[in-house]
């Protein structure tokens, strides 16, 4: 199979992880044709805009990167930030402070952060991509961009998906058309899968919401953007012009996934 579709794992990793990581994603991906969709990079979005925009607003306000890094783990410089320093959030902006290690100075690691916020972000995410990007769900939980206050910092982006105040996308027209992969979901044998309890618990979680969809008690807020965002992204692959593997980093949370719905995934073992 020539083609693959990228979770959203991968396409942070392939930019952002460690150079050996890097390495290997690459000669993974390499001479394949790639795709993704809207719901993939509204995840990357949310996650990199605003870490990146919590590790800008450290930075300016301690003029030096190291000590952001540091003090980007003390829950309390939350304010400074303006992001909440959630350990996801901390784990990002060590990511992309180590790539900024590598600048020369403050002024270059400052206006490369911005470059990144402004930008580069949906460059690097679209890199390699064929378009357009597949969009089933018409995701709209990451609104929006970084503005700039009178200090210099940046307010984060709006981030909204909940089941009392759910956005208008198109996760009911999904499921919908979706219905024997959801019924799928929520009647799946999790026993009966190899898993480590850790993955297994988490198979539970993804059935669990999906019998909470198919009830009609709501399918956006954690269930859309946490529980059942793995089986979106294997489902919208089923959607590009070929016949494509879902490729992820994840490789234990997706595998039982894709063999649930007869989807290929990647890297194999």
């Amino acid at each position: 199979m020539n083609a693959l579709f990228l979770d959203t794992a991968t396409q942070f990793a392939r930019h952002w992880h460690a150079d050996s990581e890097r390495a290997e994603i690459a000669e993974q991906l390499d001479g394949r044709r790639l795709y993704c969709s809207r719901y993939v990079e509204c995840q990357y979005k949310a996650v990199l805009l605003n870490s990146a925009v919590a590790l800008y607003n450290l930075l300016i306000r301690f003029e030096d990167l190291n000590r952001a890094l540091r003090e980007c783990e003390r829950y309390q410089n939350k304010h400074i930030a303006q992001v909440s320093l959630t350990p996801a959030v901390q784990g990002r902006m060590q990511q992309i402070g180590h790539w900024l290690l590598e600048c020369c100075d403050y002024e270059e690691q400052k206006l490369r952060l911005q470059d990144i916020i402004e930008d580069a972000w949906e460059t690097m995410f679209n890199q390699g991509l064929e378009e357009p990007l597949v969009d089933q769900t018409g995701c709209l939980y990451a609104k929006g961009v970084p503005q700039a206050g009178v200090s210099g910092a940046y307010e984060p982006i709006s981030l909204s998906c909940t089941l009392t105040n759910p956005p208008a996308c198109k996760i009911g027209e999904f499921w919908a058309n979706h219905g024997i992969n959801l019924e799928a979901l929520s009647t799946m044998g999790v026993d009966t899968i190899e898993a480590q309890p850790r993955d297994t618990a988490e198979l539970e979680k993804v059935k669990s919401a999906a019998q909470q969809v198919r009830a009609a008690k709501g399918m956006c807020g954690k269930r859309c953007t946490v529980d059942l965002s793995d089986a979106i992204i294997c489902l919208e692959s089923t959607h590009c012009p070929e016949t494509v593997a879902v490729h992820s980093i994840n490789k234990k949370h997706f595998r039982p996934l894709c063999e649930l719905f007869g989807i290929e995934s990647e890297p194999k073992d």
